[in-house]
């Protein structure tokens, strides 16, 4: 796995002129291998087998550096792509995977997203129970499926269209722009791969950093003490209380993760509770 080390807000001056980060920064959804990044910096030595092996080595060493400082992530053994983050947020980190480059993408977090078409799968770790609480939700219609599916670990297939065998492990999904065979998911704790299967549009992953799960869990505590508990899976009430914080506390928190966040708090709590 890649490193857990956050990434600062903004890189220093020294890192901002760094080469080697500029080149996974100017392509954010590609990831490259070392010898990939050889032979774009220095194409006669990439093409020196004997030079090769020392550059490769030299410029590995160099992408340890950036992985443990945060600035990349190995999505792969050996393949390292840019974290990206959007509008200054420092909290959820992104990657585009099919259709802009690379088609498989390896991380860990208990609680993440993916886009697919006009669909977004929330998909939430239940500690508890030791499987995953998938939820969907269509924004063409502002319809909202709350966990329709719980997940053991291992690889399952998302598409429109549910194969004639091994229906158990398919996940079908309704919506524009999804193709036959879509996605392949796989899980193991908090261990996810995903693989996007060559489709034309491609999905988009958003996951929480350890510091953002961190920060998001402490706003879902604070509403699941102040509101009332009747009211603690009404969408309006939580959406009111994120609408608040913005409004009083200028601190800004996407309310989809935000929901996905306090769901999985309740899940934490014994039966009845």
């Amino acid at each position: 796995m890649g490193a857990t080390t956050e990434q600062p807000a903004a890189a220093t001056a020294p890192e901002s002129k760094d080469p080697l980060l500029k080149f996974f920064r100017d392509e954010p959804h590609r990831a490259s291998t070392a010898e990939e990044v050889v032979r774009a910096f220095t194409p006669a030595v990439a093409k020196d087998p004997q030079k090769l092996p020392a550059a490769v080595q030299d410029v590995t060493g160099k992408l340890q550096k950036l992985l443990e400082a945060g600035h990349i992530t190995e999505i792969g053994d050996g393949l390292y792509k840019a974290r990206l983050f959007f509008d200054k947020e420092r909290y959820i980190e992104h990657a585009f995977i099919g259709g802009m480059g690379n088609t498989r993408y390896r991380f860990r977090s208990p609680i993440f997203r993916l886009n697919i078409g006009v669909l977004s799968l929330f998909v939430l770790r239940d500690q508890k129970a030791g499987n995953w609480a998938v939820t969907v939700r269509d924004t063409t219609i502002g319809k909202d499926y709350s966990f329709t599916r719980r997940l053991r670990d291992g690889a399952y297939t998302l598409g429109s269209q549910k194969p004639e065998h091994d229906g158990e492990r398919y996940i079908q999904v309704d919506g524009k722009y999804i193709a036959k065979r879509h996605v392949v998911v796989a899980l193991a704790g908090e261990d996810i791969v995903v693989e996007d299967l060559k489709t034309l549009n491609g999905t988009r992953i958003d996951h929480l950093t350890k510091e953002g799960l961190a920060r998001f869990r402490e706003v879902a505590r604070e509403f699941l003490e102040q509101a009332d508990p009747r009211s603690h899976r009404e969408p309006v009430v939580r959406g009111q209380f994120i609408l608040n914080k913005l409004l009083q506390d200028h601190q800004n928190f996407e309310s989809a993760f935000f929901s996905v966040v306090v769901d999985s708090l309740l899940l934490e709590r014994p039966a009845g509770a």
